[in-house]
């Protein structure tokens, strides 16, 4: 099972993030799915996802989101990845740099009947941070999402 649901988080990563085939994804994910990141407040369902998806993938049309290892248990996946891109459009807020940025992101998922119920996401937004070269303050960063 374990090894099952790998492939189907690699599979959700690929079809969202790097290809955005999203009626497939539609398939994958339960109707109830949860998503949260450390990038946006609030928890979004799986259409809130796909416009936050599409948003950024607008921002960032090269988008590369490759997972540097996964883990799995039971019903329960964790993935460490890079998204890397070139940040071309403005992004919630943010002024393109024209750049190429690479943050790292550790998710954890919950699998539920073969298909994929809840993701969490924490950003390396201090990383993201350094690299758009633009003073936001000493706050937090805080993008609206």
């Amino acid at each position: 099972m374990s090894e099952r649901n790998k492939q189907l988080v690699e599979h959700f990563i690929n079809l969202s993030w790097n290809t955005g085939r999203f009626n497939l994804l539609r398939q994958i994910a339960t109707p109830d799915f949860v998503y949260h990141t450390t990038f946006a407040e609030g928890f979004k369902d799986i259409d809130t996802f796909v416009e936050y998806v599409k948003q950024i993938r607008t921002s960032i049309a090269d988008l590369d989101v490759s997972v540097e290892d996964i883990m799995a248990e039971d019903d329960r996946v964790i993935t460490i990845s890079t998204f890397s891109g070139s940040f071309q459009k403005p992004l919630f807020g943010f002024p393109p740099n024209n750049k190429v940025i690479s943050f790292s992101a550790v998710s954890t998922w919950e699998i539920r009947r073969g298909r994929v119920c809840s993701q969490n996401t924490l950003v390396d937004l201090a990383g993201l941070q350094r690299q758009m070269a633009q003073d936001w303050g000493n706050g937090p960063v805080r993008a609206a999402g």
